[in-house]
């Protein structure tokens, strides 16, 4: 599910459903690598250590948490203890297209990818956040190289 949702969206990085849809699934991954086996509170216990150990690994992690909250929810509240990287979903968003945006502000197609505007101003392309995740994802799970199905 991951794999192909990311691929997808990495063959179209102009697409923000797919995008978004890729920063879910990612999100998602820690809650099935960290649950497995563990019941009651010890689940939530683990989740939450899991995600510190991720975004110790790959910070881009922590971002992709607050793209998938904020796909979510839409508006994302405000924590000391960890702050956010972003705090509302249009932050995640696409240039408008040349023919779409005030004469002088549009993009040509080509150069109209999804980027990520943090809260201090900063922008990146969604892209490079969603590859590196998936890499960390990737280097825990295949440790000794990319999973190679058995010849039958």
């Amino acid at each position: 599910m991951v794999k192909p949702t990311v691929d997808e969206y990495l063959l179209e990085t102009r697409d923000i459903r797919r995008g978004r849809l890729a920063a879910i699934v990612l999100y998602h991954m820690a809650d099935h690598a960290a649950l497995d086996g563990y019941y009651g509170q010890a689940m939530n216990e683990r989740l939450a250590v899991m995600k510190r150990e991720l975004i110790e690994a790959c910070p881009d992690f922590g971002l992709i948490c607050d793209i998938a909250d904020a796909s979510k929810h839409s508006r994302l509240q405000v924590r000391t203890k960890a702050p956010r990287h972003i705090t509302t979903a249009g932050q995640v968003s696409r240039p408008i297209g040349m023919f779409g945006a005030p004469f002088g502000q549009g993009v040509f197609n080509e150069a109209s990818w999804v980027t990520v505007t943090f809260d201090d101003g900063r922008v990146r392309p969604l892209a490079g956040i969603v590859r590196q995740v998936l890499m960390m994802w990737e280097a825990r799970l295949f440790p000794v190289g990319p999973f190679q199905p058995s010849e039958p």
